[in-house]
């Protein structure tokens, strides 16, 4: 949330000295599926400048949320599997300071969010005990799920170790992943919604907090904008990985980014896993 004076109806953002009015209700019909981060656009995130992905096996971790609110509206999101019975997300697609959720349909093995795949009901959630939406800090949880078996197109993503502690992870590519919308044109998720990726940088944040007005903490992990790639409206939640040592390690989690169109040049903000190793392990 890029400041910190926010109201629930109505907040401003202030983007490289200019600021930008927003409105929950506006930005709900702007997406045309309610959605449930009325508190800020950039809770809901989406893959800008990505491609299609071509086959199950290329992201076997990914997790699509269908996201049943306390309303009856419908919103989606985005997690990763870590074990079989375990999937991580962030805080603000179970509640984000507004809007509550009810259950997750989560869905494991499928290049589209709305059919195919393994899809299994849960209401069953831990989120961070410390997860402040206005602040946008501790934005992690935990949905615990019946066990499912591991196969081809469905694999738990490797963790970074407590060894990866002091890592900034800063000048590697990073893989994002998600399906949400690809443009700032498209205004809603059709029933073929797909799996999309894309490559993008991963920044100081140093350099990523003179984007922003409020402070952003040694939990958070940036990717540079540039080139109009980078997340947007419906991958929340989802997962951005790195290789290392020729293994495919998730470090962040998808939270927020620019509300004020996400081909802008303007970092993507997520939760460094690593900062969290002991609270995830506690939960899994």
């Amino acid at each position: 949330m890029r400041s910190l004076l926010i109201l629930f109806c109505c907040l401003f953002l202030f983007v490289n000295g200019r600021s930008v009015e927003r409105t929950a209700r506006g930005y709900h019909e702007t997406v045309g599926i309610p959605k449930a981060w009325a508190m800020l656009r950039a809770e809901n995130l989406r893959i800008v400048g990505g491609t299609p992905v071509q086959t199950l096996t290329a992201h076997p971790h990914q997790a699509g949320l269908v996201t049943l609110l306390t309303t009856g509206q419908t919103s989606i999101c985005g997690g990763s599997v870590i074990s079989n019975t375990r999937i991580l997300t962030a805080a603000h697609c179970w509640w984000d300071g507004v809007n509550q959720a009810r259950q997750f349909t989560v869905v494991l093995g499928s290049l589209t969010i709305f059919s195919g795949g393994t899809r299994i009901v849960s209401s069953d959630i831990v989120v961070h005990q410390s997860w402040n939406p206005n602040a946008v800090t501790n934005d992690i949880a935990i949905i615990k799920i019946s066990r499912v078996n591991f196969n081809n197109n469905i694999q738990p993503i490797k963790l970074p170790t407590t060894a990866d502690a002091n890592k900034d992870f800063s000048g590697l590519q990073g893989t994002i992943t998600g399906y949400g919308k690809t443009s700032d044109a498209q205004n809603s998720f059709p029933p073929s919604t797909s799996l999309h990726h894309t490559t993008v940088t991963i920044m100081t944040n140093r350099e990523c907090q003179k984007s922003f007005e409020f402070t952003l903490h040694s939990s958070h992990l940036c990717t540079g904008g540039q080139g109009g790639v980078g997340t947007c409206d419906g991958d929340s939640g989802g997962p951005i990985t790195v290789l290392q040592n020729n293994v495919r390690t998730q470090v962040g989690i998808v939270s927020f980014g620019p509300s004020d169109g996400c081909q802008r040049a303007i970092p993507s903000v997520y939760t460094r896993v690593t900062s969290f190793l002991s609270w995830i392990n506690a939960n899994l």
